[in-house]
């Protein structure tokens, strides 16, 4: 079994054929067994002749055929497996992303084709299933808003606050390094309670917010509660700990993909593209934590601590992603779009 991909030249050394790669999508997808797609069944076989593809098996229960794509965002494809596996490659290893043209480009297919795989592999990211655990212990919470068309486009203009035309994001993120974000249509106090409740429990967590007045009447249902009034210049609080930083650094990572990579993030994908940058996010490991000293404006002496993070391996987080691939499913529409059967 691969350990490691280190990069995409290491990817066609390991797999010299599609066969290879067949093999290793089969392993992770199949960790557990070889079952059915369609049932669940353990028991099948495979199918063997001349007219029979690499790769098909039937299902002894009802007989149902099908191979290791099937109902995931990859069935249907006629791309080597290969060229899957670059491509998730450099998704997983992109700081802020990679658009279609890049990926085109590398992988030797058209942009239309690297767009569609694009948003399968992030069809694949999307925690429908609910399998992240909650956020827990302390907990930041805070909004932006994000997208938009550029301005060097003629006439293209979105005034600043909350008279804008753009899309809000609601972003969670604990000091432990997980993260969540959705596109919600505004900073209710109702909307964001449904929200934050899908992602921690109130009884043990410690909400961390900026001075909104959505999160004072929100925070009265949590274990406790500390805020940062940003309006008068306050931006964290030594003595409860309180900031957003963390939250904020989440948001960076947005808008450092819409200015560097995407450029306009529309509203019918924008969750998309979120779930891919929240996954790297969740997808770190700490690698070691450096201490630094630095003297106030008063001359006291602090000791401010930084935590390095790194990316998980490769092959780790595909296990991750491809063991939850079967149901997520991406077609091309009659548009040339994209659905979701």
């Amino acid at each position: 079994m691969i350990a490691e991909l280190r990069s995409i030249t290491d990817i066609w050394k390991r797999m010299p054929s599609e066969m290879h790669a067949r093999r290793f999508l089969e392993r992770i997808i199949w960790s557990t067994g070889r079952h059915c797609p369609h049932c669940g069944s353990f028991a099948s076989s495979a199918l063997r002749g001349r007219t029979c593809r690499p790769g098909l098996y039937q299902c002894r229960d009802f007989r149902l055929q099908f191979t290791v794509t099937t109902l995931t965002p990859m069935q249907g494809t006629k791309l080597d497996f290969r060229i899957w596996i670059c491509a998730m490659f450099l998704v997983f290893t992109s700081s802020k992303g990679i658009s279609s043209v890049v990926m085109a480009r590398l992988l030797g297919v058209n942009q239309k084709t690297a767009w569609k795989m694009g948003h399968a592999i992030r069809e694949m990211m999307d925690d429908r299933n609910g399998e992240l655990m909650p956020l827990e212990d302390i907990v930041e919470v805070d909004e932006a808003y994000v997208g938009g068309a550029p301005k060097s486009l003629s006439g293209a203009y979105n005034p600043s606050g909350k008279g804008t035309g753009k899309p809000m994001i609601f972003v969670a993120a604990s000091r432990d390094g997980q993260a969540r974000a959705r596109v919600v249509p505004n900073d209710q106090r109702a909307t964001l309670e449904l929200v934050l409740l899908e992602w921690i429990d109130p009884a043990t967590t410690n909400l961390m917010t900026d001075g909104s007045k959505s999160y004072r009447s929100l925070g009265k249902t949590m274990a406790d509660h500390q805020y940062v009034i940003h309006s008068q210049k306050e931006y964290a609080n030594p003595e409860t700990g309180a900031h957003v930083n963390t939250a904020e650094a989440v948001i960076s990572q947005v808008q450092r993909a819409l200015v560097g990579v995407y450029h306009n993030l529309g509203r019918k994908h924008l969750q998309r593209y979120l779930d891919e940058i929240v996954w790297r996010w969740n997808h770190r490991e700490p690698v070691r934590e450096v201490v630094k000293q630095w003297r106030t404006k008063a001359g006291i002496e602090r000791d401010k601590s930084t935590t390095i993070w790194r990316p998980i391996p490769v092959v780790d987080q595909m296990h991750v992603l491809l063991q939850s691939a079967v149901g997520k499913q991406v077609r091309r529409s009659k548009e040339y779009g994209l659905c979701w059967p």
